[in-house]
């Protein structure tokens, strides 16, 4: 009885579809009306890593690609461009597979026509494009770095080891040292904004110098950031910077004073591991809202205005009108600081209920990126009590079963 409403939820599932209505319209949409959001997908291939387009009026999806099986940051390169991460070509290999492929690809959506197309680091999150032949990568890999490539000459020109200006004790954990999550170039280049999510911190890196400007947070400080992904740089006067808190289920922009960093705006309300947000210039903010399993939109007060659902696992979100990574007003300009939604830092001690629930949805999250995409909240809940049941059906019947056998051991013998 238990298992009835998981099995209906299985045969009734209808997947994210781009109706053939839809798709005919991807030529003649302008871009001001377009979303994109990429989804990373699960660890074994389910076909739920895609790249979408929205349509931002009806929130319809126009378009897809799903031609690989795992995808990450995805930046517009103009009305008809994006460049994105995405992993390996073939749909049946697992995450855990060591004969994967990372590729930085650029691509014409509205044709479908690869115009670009190479290989990058293994478990490469962000690559940005600085025009000609060159792009900075976020290498997360064993070589914890951030380099420039020029793929004309097929080699990096510029590079930055974390390993060799940063202690061990600085970062480690899962996802290996760094786990490099964000690149962004500022200045025209001559600075790199970075996110190395194991030391919950972010970054500004002068590339003449090697030097660090300037650092928002420090490693294991949770009040400030706790493994944070893709900042952005709104401001550097005075320097202002929004960021995806995403263990603290928050985003949070910070103003740089004369006494350190002040936190100015905090958004929290109904969010698990966000890891995307952007700041529109009407001031309204773009998150992605990943074990949400959705993008929002939502205004300075903390109002949802636009929202849309993608499984699983979205990483970022773009509208092409206004480039990568929109850095519109602080909310200083707009004067409008608030905290919405706030339910303090992870980590803080709570009671006995709020811990367990705590771990709970922490199981449950984890095993999402190996259970069905159907598989949601309820669904994991009747799973859990079917097990139970299971469970304490089977050491009933085993303690019976022994007592059965000692009594019969124990019975008198016939020995005729």
């Amino acid at each position: 009885m238990l298992l009835a409403p998981v099995a209906a939820s299985g045969v009734m599932h209808e997947d994210l579809t781009v109706s053939k209505e839809g798709s005919q319209r991807t030529d003649d949409i302008p871009a001001e009306n377009v979303t994109f959001v990429s989804a990373q997908g699960k660890e074994f291939p389910t076909g739920q890593a895609r790249l979408v387009a929205f349509d931002t009026a009806t929130n319809e999806p126009i378009w897809m690609h799903n031609e690989y099986d795992r995808y990450m940051d995805v930046d517009p390169l103009g009305p008809n461009r994006v460049l994105f991460v995405a992993r390996d070509g073939s749909t049946e290999k697992s995450a855990f597979s060591l004969d994967v492929t990372f590729y930085a690809v650029e691509m014409n959506w509205r044709t479908g026509e690869v115009l670009r197309k190479f290989e990058i680091p293994p478990g490469t999150h962000d690559i940005d494009y600085l025009g000609g032949d060159r792009y900075v990568i976020a290498d997360l890999s064993r070589d914890n770095r951030v380099f420039v490539y020029d793929r004309s000459e097929d080699s990096v020109v510029w590079e930055y080891r974390f390993r060799e200006h940063f202690p061990k004790s600085a970062g480690g954990g899962p996802g290996g040292y760094t786990h490099l999550n964000d690149i962004d170039a500022v200045d025209n280049g001559s600075a790199f904004l970075v996110s190395p999510r194991n030391f919950d911190r972010v970054m500004l890196i002068d590339r003449e110098s090697k030097r660090v400007r300037w650092t928002l947070g420090e490693e294991d400080n949770y009040d400030v950031l706790n493994e944070q992904h893709n900042p952005v740089l709104l401001s550097q006067d005075p320097v202002t910077v929004l960021v995806a808190d995403s263990e603290n289920d928050r985003v949070v922009e910070y103003e740089r004073t004369k006494n350190g960093w002040k936190r100015t705006w905090t958004y929290g309300k109904g969010l698990d591991w966000p890891r995307d947000a952007d700041r529109l210039p009407n001031g309204n903010t773009l998150i992605v809202d990943s074990n949400n399993n959705r993008a929002l939109e939502v205004t300075p007060g903390g109002d949802v205005v636009w929202e849309v659902d993608i499984p699983f696992e979205p990483y970022d979100v773009e509208r092409p009108v206004y480039g990568d990574e929109p850095a519109g007003p602080t909310m200083s300009e707009l004067e409008a600081s608030s905290d919405v939604g706030t339910t303090g830092v992870k980590g803080e001690t709570g009671g006995f209920v709020e811990n367990l629930d705590a771990k709970y949805t922490h199981v449950y999250t984890t095993a999402q990126w190996v259970l069905p995409t159907w598989v949601g909240p309820l669904e994991f809940d009747l799973l859990v009590l079917a097990a139970l049941l299971v469970g304490a059906w089977g050491t009933v019947e085993l303690f019976h079963w022994r007592n059965w056998t000692l009594r019969r051991g124990m019975g008198p013998r016939d020995d005729r």
